[in-house]
């Protein structure tokens, strides 16, 4: 009887240890690759996760998510939301609780709206990004313009990497969101007379430019404003002090305000306590005061749009072009790029 008695015991006290001990070591997860400087990002979570669970190694994996590849070996990770329906559907991601999300009312609505499929929430929105007109504020061409094609009488007045083979896909979707009056319009539309246009008002020599190139080419007093997004103008010294930013009609029609959404999600294969521990990490990594500390490095902000609302406020304080991005990101009116139906 004493024997049973001891087996019983010692069963129950390592029952109860088992429950009690975290088994997982470590996290894998992987940041968004195009960001202006990924590894401060990631200095920036793994400081505010070792204040949250300094027994859990976080481990740093490169993964993109533009490529065909599946996330293996990556627990948690940033993705582009216009890959939204094939992360799903190629079964690489999985759906959280929407109250597992801390301080949701932070974040603009239209961003977490375009993560819920049927009633399942796909992420936590992180960035938010758009091909917007950043130009010289003494040029009142570019002032006054609401349309591409009040610039149409102009030549050569934008430094746009028109020929960029990256780039290029993106304009035509532009073209055909404001066109159509759809965020995510069907493929096949004619855009050909705009991008017509686009090539007509892009400064020769630079029609090839990558995103950097662009902006440099700019600051350095050629032409009066560019396309891109607004990260592109911590590149900028000489002009910033008279740079604006705003977004502008690809067509004849109104703007149709549309933003592109990073959001960080995590692997289907992860389960149990592994996936409790990732859904925190999903936390940090999209947390408000994250995201402020990486929205200014070294004194020297980084013009990110970001997802949530809170840092608008301190960051324009300081640095007064943030006020233009606040209005850029607030806009309720703004639509979710996902990337067009087949």
């Amino acid at each position: 009887m004493k024997k049973i008695v001891a087996v019983i015991v010692l069963v129950l006290t390592v029952s109860l240890t088992s429950c009690g001990r975290n088994d997982v070591e470590t996290l894998t997860y992987a940041v968004f690759p195009f960001l202006p400087d990924a590894e401060y990002y990631e200095e920036l979570i793994e400081q505010r996760w070792a204040e949250i669970e300094p027994e859990i190694e976080l481990v740093r994996v490169e993964w993109d998510s533009y490529s065909d590849s599946a996330p293996d070996g990556v627990d948690v990770f940033i993705y582009d939301a216009i890959r939204r329906d094939a992360m799903i559907e190629n079964g690489w991601i999985q759906p959280i609780d929407p109250d597992m999300v801390q301080n949701a009312e932070d974040i603009f609505p239209y961003a977490l709206d375009s993560l819920n499929v049927d009633g399942k929430l796909y992420g936590i929105p992180v960035f938010l990004c758009g091909n917007f007109l950043i130009y010289d504020l003494d040029c009142m061409e570019l002032v006054d313009a609401k349309h591409l094609t009040d610039l149409a009488h102009e030549s050569e007045i934008l430094v746009i990497n028109a020929k960029f083979s990256m780039n290029r896909p993106q304009y035509i979707h532009e073209i055909l969101a404001d066109t159509l009056r759809e965020a995510n319009p069907s493929v096949g539309s004619d855009a050909e007379d705009m991008m017509t246009l686009i090539d007509q008002l892009a400064i020769d020599d630079h029609e090839q430019d990558d995103d950097m190139q662009v902006a440099l080419a700019y600051d350095a007093g050629i032409g009066k404003g560019y396309i891109g997004f607004s990260e592109s103008m911590r590149l900028l010294q000489d002009r910033i002090s008279h740079t604006g930013i705003k977004t502008i009609s690809f067509s004849e029609q109104e703007d149709l305000p549309r933003v592109y959404v990073d959001a960080v999600a995590v692997n289907s294969k992860v389960k149990g306590q592994r996936y409790k521990k990732c859904i925190e990490l999903m936390n940090v990594i999209a947390e408000a005061d994250v995201l402020s500390s990486l929205s200014v490095q070294n004194g020297i902000p980084q013009y990110l749009l970001l997802a949530r609302k809170s840092p608008y406020g301190p960051l324009g304080e300081s640095f007064p072009l943030y006020t233009q991005l606040e209005e850029l990101a607030f806009n309720e009116n703004n639509q979710v790029i996902l990337g067009p139906r087949p």
